[in-house]
């Protein structure tokens, strides 16, 4: 979904920055390209993308506003911070949607900015929350310094609806659907931060036509069977299998559908299952899909 999103920014001549913050995730595979680091490296026309991690956001926060290079890494002032941004919750929380933060203020040698758009690939809900609320809960314990000015613009920036929002993701199973509810609701409450829409991917959208079940039917009657077998080399009795699988997919999905669109007071966006390998080309149809869906 972030990668598709990605492409559709980029058609519209974005310049678009994709952050994958999922250990597990593969952003920059769907976009075509090979594994990518801690820097932005450029993965489509128009799209970059990074791999944050925490230890590198941390030495470049050091770097950047203590001047600490990194050959200084092994002083004791260094096994000090150490200490804070990773024993502790809430400052490693912080180098993560920090470093989203300092790609926000970047700027071109013109002055422009460096990102028309970021788009992040979270990692799991509830550390989703946890990076989204890190700079507001920080606020109770910086009082004062340069450390409380970086974390007040950043918990502006991700209250800001003009500059920030999420969009859920979902898929048509009953504890997805509870989750994504779930997520709303702790967004909003505990972060403050806008939803705009949810989108309810690997839908099926095609029901099961009574003209197709009688084609089935038909190929698996015993005077036809033969004949059948001879053309498909093999039984027809798996195309009523995967008949009868799909219908009860779509209607699954649909009964998933109405469960998330009454406990979400945002636009719910079904996108097709695509049955393809993940990567560029499965990317860009789920992305075709997605601006049909969006028009």
């Amino acid at each position: 979904m972030a990668a598709a999103l990605a492409l559709l920014a980029a058609r519209a001549r974005k310049r678009v920055l994709t952050v994958d913050v999922d250990a597990k995730g593969d952003l920059a595979g769907a976009l075509g390209s090979h594994p990518v680091g801690f820097q932005p490296h450029t993965v489509q026309p128009g799209v970059w993308s990074l791999r944050l991690q925490p230890e590198e956001a941390f030495q470049e926060y050091l770097r950047l506003y203590f001047k600490v290079p990194r050959f200084a890494r092994l002083t004791p002032l260094a096994h000090v911070f150490d200490f804070i941004a990773t024993g502790v919750p809430g400052p490693r929380d912080m180098l993560v949607v920090g470093k989203i933060a300092y790609e926000q203020r970047r700027r071109q040698s013109n002055g422009n900015p460096m990102w028309d758009l970021i788009i992040v690939d979270s990692a799991a809900s509830g550390q989703m929350v946890s990076h989204l609320a890190a700079a507001h809960n920080m606020l109770t314990l910086v009082r004062g310094g340069l450390i409380r000015g970086q974390v007040e613009w950043i918990d502006e920036m991700v209250r800001d609806h003009d500059r920030s929002t999420v969009v859920l993701c979902a898929l048509p199973q009953e504890m997805a659907v509870v989750e994504a509810i779930e997520l709303y609701h702790r967004l909003i409450d505990e972060v403050g931060v806008a939803v705009d829409v949810c989108l309810l991917n690997q839908m099926i959208t095609t029901s099961v036509s009574a003209p197709q079940r009688r084609l089935v039917a038909a190929m698996t009657e015993e005077s036809h069977r033969e004949a059948v077998v001879q053309r498909l080399g093999g039984p027809p009795e798996p195309l009523g299998l995967a008949l009868d699988l799909s219908a009860r997919l779509y209607s699954s999905g649909r009964e998933r559908e109405k469960e998330l669109v009454a406990g979400l007071p945002v636009p719910v966006v079904e996108v097709p299952l695509t049955v393809a390998r993940p990567g560029l080309a499965t990317t860009r149809v789920v992305a075709d899909a997605l601006a049909e869906a969006l028009s």
